[in-house]
């Protein structure tokens, strides 16, 4: 297992194109080994790169959503230890059984209870059974297709046993069985990819669907018979709901999901058990949330819903959604009967911070399934059993996907029925559940999909805030919870602050039992408090504005009057953002000091209420003038960190980096088309001011956050309050208070923090890194160690064995956002702080600097670029043969110089300076140096016959001219064939030495002297370039009016041209020295440079004036 996973490692780190597919395959490998963390980091990670162009395809999306479902955490089998065997002998007599031996003994002891000594033997051999068929990767057991019928048959009757009895909560052999049959059926399900084959070959294939038709069949006859049987059903639902799963999923497998309406017996098998698993099973085994004792069981049956969505999205959908329209009108003229929608909602409709743990979960899985249902509904090719389908679907084309499908609009008119007649109804119970319902619908996305109808009645909204000035406070408070998850919609979030600001402000002012209130009074100021935060980003609706449902094409709501600013809560001031700030920090360091004084005695109840008044300070704080004043309030924050460190809450961290990621995030970076739509924006502004008009969009609201809204106010007025010196400020200042800490921490591998926490932590990393003085802080406090640890599956990673392990590798641009960051990060570290104090190995950071070299896709790209090549140049400084060189595993291993030369050709000055200085330190690598010089013969030309003696006995070298003349022009400048030399590495370097920047000149003119050292180079820039000899001159009489800041560059110019010089005269080549000494720009600039001994470039030229014979 560990080579496979490795194998597929090494694939993902060289760039696979089948990034997502090797994600996957490696995950099931964790997931089979128990290693859940890893397991699901790697389908986090595939679902994440499906989103990419280049990765998306029906084929990646399907197996990304297969595997969120079929993907489960399997422990290895445990063998039978031998304390194990002097507790339960039975167990061990039975391990030694086959198969088939422990199901006879199952199907026996079970059928004939009279000789099951109490339920022992079969309960010892089922459990052994469990462990040969659902064993360990590798090892399982098969059931053969009549061993899998006798399972479901006699899991059935040991089922109804159970049920005449009392203990309805114990049935150990039904739920090993079970579990067997689980195992046993899945094993049997083929991959969609190999049906055709098999099919065709008629291997197992047709003895699978019938082995399924029979045991689907078994089930629905055992629940039939049974029908009147509350408890058998109950228990039956309960201990089989993953083999009824099972069973279900497996014989989807053999019907095209596109035609699981036709009539042939398998698609008829199929809607059966289908509709039995949603009818019975989710509806009994979601029955009561409430019970601690069956969060695990609830948990069970709504992955089984999860994974039979998956893999048949049109039966699913039609029969989950069609089996709840027949159960109500959807008009609010009578209750909602029980349906799967109904329990659906009921599970959405409890407060997230329900005292009832198994309640919470219950809610969890309800809002995954809602959220998947309703993106299966959208597509209208899973609305084709829905009868609207066909003129739905004329009407979507007609539109362009404007019209929602017919699956929709059922769902949504059985949503809406539900939750209008919940909440419009007398008995505060219903109502509350009603406006909790709507809340998490509104947190899970799908709320604006659902609800829109309701916004549509006339006086609907009104009705709302009318019946909560009398309601009670617990009702209130769910009122609060709908109108602060609902807001996040501008349409909605005008109409609600229009006619609840009265009252939510009235709220606020409720005060602790101090004052003779109740706790519930402390929750319901905290709750108003955070609603009136958010409706501060919020413009109140006008009458002639009228507000427009989410997804309601157009209609508008009847509710004019209501929202009159003449009358009503809409004539209420809002409150000051600042005061509305004080009032959350105050809050919080009240909780705060009741925590220290309880020594943590309440710590959770306590840090629920920190974490939402942290959520509304951190909403306030996109407003910069409360940025400033929270960020300074360094006592404050500094408690505030303290607790963000401790808790076990990670809804109280998110919350916590939200308000750090506001208090120090720098304005976003725009590229030039962003720049002038925004200038044409604000034009286009301006000019419906002057004409008094606004458009549809701004009436509306579509499409925009409330943030949006709170960015806009302050567009022109505290620009200065988000200024780089500003930011930085606020960053120093959060630092101080121990803001690191906090990041550090969060991202613990043993919290599990979200993908969410993670990109966050690495968005502030970047943010916090930017001001140079807080980089050392940074490493200090374990930030690299942090950020190193919440990379993606997908960026690349150095492996630790071998320098040479990556050969071959080709670096590409980071694909995940969260990458990106983090290698941002570590570059700007990188720069500032020595590599050998900074990391441990410097490796590990190199494939990500060299990745970041290719990004094209960010605004921040050319300075992601720019510095990248500083952090690279800084790790390439290292002191040659030491253990931190990295210069040979940067430039070969890892194929690091392509990247570097193709931005030394980059039209942006500073990006070409950075990788000259890079390549200036690459070429003290022996095989960067080779690169370099190899094959720079082949452009010198041969050596001409003697010519003509001069008296003193020299042959005369010919001219530039004459030697494109006779050499075919291998030293021209023309465009002829001659011009071969420019192909070659050392040209590009001759090139840069001569451009316009000074620090570019002197960086490849250091790279020069450097390689000069080997005699080819220097006969290819004395005998093969044409211009080479001129370039060194300029180059060294270059700066010769400078001021004393230029003078130490010229003396670095000088040095360089000299070291050239000097090694060109040693090359042992004598036309090299011909050449040098017939020069007189060259002679002229080396006497000059021997007239001031104290020079460094002194030693050099004398050396080369000797040599060549002028000295």
């Amino acid at each position: 297992m560990e080579q496979t996973v490795e194998g597929i490692t090494k694939k993902l780190q060289a760039g696979s194109s089948n990034a997502p597919m090797l994600l996957l395959e490696r995950a099931r490998l964790y997931a089979d080994n128990g290693d859940e963390a890893n397991a699901k980091a790697d389908i986090a990670s595939a679902a994440s790169l499906v989103k990419e162009p280049q990765h998306r395809s029906d084929q990646t999306v399907a197996a990304v959503e297969r595997a969120f479902r079929e993907i489960s955490i399997r422990p290895a089998a445990a063998e039978v230890t031998e304390s194990e065997g002097k507790m339960d002998p039975l167990l061990v007599k039975h391990s030694a059984f086959s198969v088939e031996e422990l199901v006879n003994v199952v199907v026996k002891a079970i059928n004939d209870g009279k000789q099951d000594q109490d339920g022992a033997v079969s309960a010892a051999a089922s459990a052994a059974l469990v462990r040969k068929v659902d064993g360990a990767q590798g090892k399982q057991a098969a059931l053969t297709g009549d061993q899998i019928c006798s399972l479901v048959d006699v899991f059935h009757t040991a089922v109804a046993a159970a049920a005449a009895t009392d203990f309805l909560d114990e049935c150990v052999v039904a739920k090993n069985i079970a579990q067997c049959v689980k195992a046993a059926v899945l094993h049997t399900a083929l991959d969609p990819a190999s049906k055709d084959k098999e099919k065709d070959s008629g291997e197992h294939y047709h003895t699978n669907i019938n082995t399924l038709q029979k045991a689907a069949k078994e089930i629905q006859t055992a629940l039939d018979v049974h029908d009147s049987n509350g408890r058998f059903k109950q228990l039956a639902c309960r201990c089989g709901a993953s083999m009824y799963m099972a069973v279900a999923y497996s014989l989807s497998t053999y019907v095209d999901s596109q035609k699981v309406g036709d009539n042939d017996d398998v698609a008829t098998s199929l809607r059966d058990i289908y509709n039995l698993y949603i009818q019975q099973v989710w509806m009994v085994g979601t029955l009561s949330t409430a019970k601690s004792d069956r969060a695990g069981e609830v948990g069970e049956v709504c992955q089984g819903v999860l994974r039979l969505l998956t893999a048949a999205k049109p039966l699913f959908v039609y029969l989950f959604t069609a089996a709840s329209g027949s159960g109500s009108n959807g008009s609010g003229s009578k209750k909602p009967s029980k349906t799967p929608v109904s329990r659906l909602l009921q599970m959405l409709g409890v407060a997230a911070n329900s005292p009832v743990p198994s309640e919470t979960k219950a809610r969890s899985h309800a809002l995954l399934i809602v959220s998947q249902l309703v993106a299966a509904a959208k597509d209208p090719a899973n609305a084709a059993m829905f009868p609207e389908h066909d003129a739905s679907s004329s009407r979507a084309r007609a539109q362009a996907h404007s019209a929602p499908s017919a699956a929709v609009m059922q769902l949504r008119k059985e949503v809406t029925g539900i939750i209008d007649e919940w909440i419009q109804s007398t008995i505060q119970l219903e109502r509350s559940r009603g406006l909790l319902s709507a809340a998490s619908l509104y947190e899970g996305g799908v709320g604006p999909d659902l609800l829109s109808d309701l916004w549509l009645k006339s006086g609907w909204a009104g009705d709302l805030w009318d019946q909560g000035e009398f309601d009670k406070p617990e009702t209130q408070l769910s009122l609060l919870r709908f109108a602060d998850a609902s807001s996040t919609d501008v349409s909605v979030g005008k109409q609600m602050k229009s006619l609840g600001n009265g009252l939510v402000q009235e709220l606020a002012k409720r005060q602790a039992t101090s004052n003779g209130g109740s706790d519930v009074d402390d929750e319901l100021a905290a709750a108003a408090s955070v609603v009136l935060a958010k409706w501060s980003g919020v413009a109140t609706a006008s009458a002639s504005a009228s507000a427009q449902a989410p997804g309601s094409e157009g209609k508008t709501a009847g509710a004019d009057s209501e929202m009159d600013p003449a009358g009503g809560n809409s004539t209420t001031p809002d409150i000051d953002p600042m005061v509305l700030a004080n009032m959350h920090m105050e809050r919080i360091s009240d909780a705060l000091n009741t925590r220290d004084s309880n020594n943590n005695g309440s710590a959770d109840s306590l840090d629920n209420n920190i974490e939402k008044a942290v959520e509304a300070l951190g909403f306030l704080c996109l407003k910069p003038v409360v940025k400033e004043h929270v960020a300074h309030n360094e006592g404050f924050l500094k408690r505030l960190f303290v607790v963000g460190q401790k808790t076990t809450s990670m809804s109280l961290r998110f919350s916590i980096l939200m308000l750090i990621r506001n208090l120090t995030m720098y304005k976003p970076v725009l590229t030039e088309e962003q720049k002038r739509m925004q200038q044409l924006q604000r034009l286009g502004k301006k000019a419906q001011g002057e004409g008094g008009t606004s458009t549809d969009s701004d009436k509306s609201g579509a499409g925009r956050t409330v943030g949006d809204d709170l960015k806009q106010d302050d567009e022109g007025g505290d620009s200065e309050l988000d200024s780089i010196e500003s930011v930085s400020k606020r960053s120093v200042s959060v630092c101080k208070c121990g803001g690191v800490s906090v990041l550090v921490s969060t991202v613990q591998p043993k919290l599990r923090p979200s993908d969410s926490a993670k990109d966050t932590v690495a968005e502030i990393m970047v943010a916090l890194v930017t001001t140079q003085s807080l980089r050392g802080l940074v490493v200090q406090q374990g930030g690299i160690r942090a950020l190193l640890g919440i990379l993606t599956a997908s960026a690349p990673k150095a492996d630790s064995k071998t320098s040479q392990s990556n050969d071959g590798y080709v670096p590409r641009a980071l694909l995940q956002k969260r990458d990106k960051n983090i290698a941002f990060s570590l570059a700007k570290i990188a720069i500032s702080v020595p590599p050998n104090l900074a990391f441990q190995d410097p490796r590990e950071i190199v494939l990500l600097l060299l990745s970041l070299l290719h990004e094209d896709s960010e605004p921040q790209a050319l300075l992601m670029k720019f510095e990248s090549l500083l952090a690279l140049t800084n790790l390439a400084s290292m002191e040659p043969g030491s253990s931190y060189d990295v210069r040979d595993y940067m430039a070969i291993s890892l194929n690091g110089v392509s990247s570097i030369e193709m931005l030394m050709l980059s039209d942006h000055p500073l990006v070409r300076r950075a990788a000259t200085e890079l390549l200036c330190n690459l070429v003290y690598s022996p095989e960067v140096f080779e690169r370099y010089v190899a094959n720079a013969d082949k452009y010198v030309p041969e050596e001409p016959a003697p010519g003509e003696l001069l008296p003193s006995g020299i042959v005369e070298l010919p001219s530039d001219s004459e030697d494109n003349a006779k050499d075919g022009g291998h030293s021209g400048n023309s465009d002829s064939d001659g011009d071969s030399y420019r192909s070659h590495r050392l040209h590009l370097l001759v090139a840069l030495a001569d451009v316009d920047d000074a620090a570019t000149r002197s960086a490849a003119a250091g790279a020069l002297a450097i390689l000069s050292n080997d005699p080819q180079c220097c006969r290819y820039l004395f005998l093969a370039h044409p211009r080479a000899s001129s370039v060194l001159v300029r180059l060294a009489n270059d700066l010769a009016d400078s001021n004393d800041s230029d003078r130490q560059l010229r003396i670095a110019f000088r040095h360089r041209v000299a070291v050239i010089w000097a090694n060109a005269a040693a090359s042992g080549d004598a036309r090299v020295r011909s050449k040098l000494r017939h020069d007189s720009g060259v002679v002229d600039t080396l006497d000059d440079m021997t007239h001031d001994p104290k020079m460094p470039y002194f030693a050099a030229a004398k050396d080369a004036l000797q040599k060549i014979g002028k000295h």
